[in-house]
């Protein structure tokens, strides 16, 4: 799945979903109120899903230092770990 890399999800840290994708995160997610995640090859642990705000925050000293190139996140569910990149690539 991709989400494209908003203003404010990369100034405040957060992977943000707009409501026309929600039915895509609940496939991709479940029912889960919290899921463990890998950025960009690291794992930076077990994050909660605000599914009120349609967000997940992985913290803005990740996401501030994306290059201004990175323009979408790439998600996928693998084992129970939600793997997140963010790339210029659209595929």
């Amino acid at each position: 799945m991709t989400i494209s890399i908003t203003k404010s999800a990369r100034q405040f840290g957060y992977i943000i979903w707009s409501s026309k994708n929600e039915h895509e995160i609940k496939k991709l997610l479940g029912n889960r109120t919290e899921v463990s995640v890998m950025f960009n090859g690291l794992s930076i642990g077990v994050k909660a899903i605000d599914w009120k705000y349609h967000r997940i925050s992985i913290g803005y000293k990740f996401t501030r230092a994306l290059p201004e190139s990175a323009t979408v996140f790439h998600i996928t569910m693998n084992d129970d770990v939600l793997e997140v990149t963010a790339t210029d690539d659209i595929r």
